[in-house]
């Protein structure tokens, strides 16, 4: 509870980086927790690259570029926070680079297990059909991970999961941007077509089209909240 609630309010900005945090005396007091506690839970934020301990400064909030992003407590601390778009942006363009490739060699190596699982994440994103968020953010993931899987590149398929969270995150708030859902539903079945005919460069140049449209959701949403922040009405 003590780390958790220290990771949260490090990584939504409350104890920004470069900044110190309170001392042990101070945080105690204010949590009502032992310095023993304390002392671990810095202990375990500084393993996650979030913080540092220095000599007769303190313990500071390090900047972001050496925080473990994909470390799964932080990804599951951030899940319980306002979304990032920062972050989701810099995961939009790690995917825009990785999972094109995944489906290129999905169609080169997929078996019919990998196939029979593209299917049934497909057809649960045409049940849905963005009537409930969550439904469709679990099967759109789950459609995404299965070609990671099929990609039969372990690196890739590691890379599935441990964003799982962060997948989560860009879904939901793309879905709930996106300007026509029934078009993006159509490329997600264009891309199952794609590998199951074993067409290895429409499946990468499809895919690619397809993160690109979340891309786009996540740039409007960005600018949309910029507009907000300007507008002091």
């Amino acid at each position: 509870m003590v780390t958790s609630t220290l990771a949260r309010r490090i990584l939504s900005g409350e104890f920004a980086p470069g900044a110190r945090l309170p001392t042990e005396a101070e945080l105690g007091q204010e949590m009502d927790v032992s310095r023993t506690a304390l002392r671990e839970s810095v202990r375990m934020l500084a393993g996650k690259g979030l913080i540092e301990s220095r000599p007769r400064i303190g313990t500071v909030v390090l900047p972001s570029e050496q925080w473990n992003h994909l470390d799964s407590d932080i990804l599951a601390w951030r899940e319980s926070l306002p979304p990032d778009v920062a972050f989701i942006r810099a995961l939009t363009e790690a995917r825009q680079v990785i999972e094109p490739a995944a489906a290129e060699m999905a169609a080169l190596r997929a078996d019919g297990t990998d196939l029979g699982r593209m299917q049934e994440a497909y057809d649960r994103m045409c049940d849905s059909q963005a009537l409930d968020l969550d439904a469709t953010v679990g099967a759109d993931e789950a459609f995404h991970l299965s070609i990671l899987m099929a990609s039969k590149n372990e690196i890739f398929a590691n890379f599935g999961a441990v964003i799982g969270s962060a997948l989560r995150m860009s879904f939901r708030i793309t879905a709930q941007a996106s300007e026509n859902f029934s078009a993006s539903l159509d490329t997600h079945g264009a891309v199952l077509e794609a590998i199951r005919m074993r067409q290895a460069d429409k499946s990468r140049e499809l895919m690619t089209e397809l993160i690109s449209v979340a891309a786009q959701d996540l740039a409007r949403v960005a600018a949309e909240q910029r507009g907000i922040r300007k507008d002091p009405s």
